[in-house]
């Protein structure tokens, strides 16, 4: 089949959906399916540049023009272009003559939305985002619900945390089809990394740098941690708004051993593999892609609570504590540097878990549902069309 694959997210922009959008692109042609990626340029954002991943064996379409925009406590992308952009993006789907369209977030603007109204086949769209209130889909959910929503011929979310988020606002019936992992990518065997392997134990965190990531938490429990051994180190790995305040935060004598490593796409598996233990002190997370990356590559975890990850991580995998303390944060990190056993234990767990997520096993799902929306009589409301 030919599959038109519609997002704001994709590289270099890094994320969750980004890589999904990859991924599930490349096992699609492995399995013989035509796709298309329709993405925004990023322009511009020369920030972006260094994270540019292999190209995919699929085409990338670029229409409009990525910008950023605040939303949800975090930072979404908008893709501009207006009038024009519609015009492409009818153009794009008349000329691919597409039997399916995936929209990725169709419920945030611009592309995904516009992309449900100008595709000529079946449509279908995941959800990714957790979120509490909202004002802004309290104030337009029914516009929202008939113009773009009801047009889906099927709906899929990455876990049950993004139906919890949405139902108060939007009707839906959603399959659980949840993000997957690279399990040849990410794993114990990736390259260890020279300057970290001198036997102190490494803490990392991996995470864009915004409150909701938890970055001060982390160094708040890592000075606590540091007050009783001397042998721990933190890696982080990422970067965004709260980089510069958190960087100042580090005092001189602990310099040595907090690492600000930048933003890193390729060489990710390598920091897992020779992290002891991941950190992951977020507090709002639909679904939890690093710490599948984490167990993929066989590191223990220690996570705060939220819906998404209680979704994903067991205590056969990690340790999950109440988020906010940096004091109940740094004993359950403790808890697993002071048990090497438990640490090996956890790891191959993740394992375990990790291969029910490789991308193979999800883009199969992915494929029957595709099937399944197939044989349904498409749903064809007009833009103008009540009810």
């Amino acid at each position: 089949m030919k599959v038109g694959i519609v997002t704001e997210y994709y590289y270099p922009l890094l994320g969750g959906i980004s890589e999904h959008v990859h991924n599930t692109g490349i096992q699609l042609t492995r399995m013989g399916h035509d796709v298309r990626v329709i993405t925004p340029h990023y322009h511009g954002r020369e920030e972006l540049v260094t994270h540019r991943p292999d190209p995919g064996p699929f085409e990338v379409i670029r229409i409009g023009r990525s910008i950023p925009a605040p939303w949800n406590g975090s930072v979404t992308n908008i893709t501009v272009g207006w009038s024009g952009l519609w015009h492409r993006l009818r153009d794009v789907m008349t000329r691919e003559q597409f039997d399916i369209v995936h929209v990725h977030s169709p419920i945030v603007f611009t592309l995904p939305p516009m992309a449900i109204l100008a595709a000529r086949c079946h449509r279908v769209a995941t959800f990714h985002s957790y979120f509490g209130h909202s004002s802004i889909y309290s104030a337009i959910k029914g516009l929202l619900q008939k113009q773009f929503l009801d047009r889906l011929d099927g709906q899929i979310a990455v876990s049950e945390s993004c139906i919890r988020a949405l139902t108060p606002y939007f009707t839906l019936d959603a399959r659980i089809i949840p993000n997957g992992i690279d399990t040849e990518h990410f794993s114990p065997t990736a390259r260890r990394l020279d300057a970290f392997s001198d036997g102190k134990i490494n803490l990392l965190f991996l995470s864009r740098f915004e409150p909701r990531n938890g970055l001060k938490l982390m160094l708040n429990a890592f000075f606590l941690i540091r007050r009783k051994r001397d042998d721990v180190r933190l890696i982080i790995v990422g970067d965004g708004p709260e980089r510069q305040e958190c960087e100042a935060m580090v005092p001189p004598e602990l310099a040595g051993d907090i690492h600000f490593e930048g933003a890193v796409l390729r060489e990710r598996p390598s920091y897992y593999a020779t992290a002891d233990i991941y950190c992951a002190p977020i507090s709002k997370a639909s679904f939890g892609m690093t710490l599948l990356e984490s167990m993929a590559a066989g590191t223990p975890i220690v996570a705060t609570e939220n819906d998404g990850y209680r979704d994903l991580l067991g205590q056969e995998e990690g340790v999950m504590v109440p988020g906010g303390d940096p004091e109940v944060y740094a004993a359950a990190i403790m808890s697993l540097i002071e048990n090497k056993d438990l640490r090996g234990q956890m790891g191959q767990a993740g394992l375990k878990k990790a291969q029910r997520f490789a991308w193979s096993r999800v883009t199969e799902q992915l494929v029957d549902f595709y099937r399944e929306i197939l044989t349904r009589p498409r749903r064809t409301r007009k833009f103008w069309e009540r009810g």
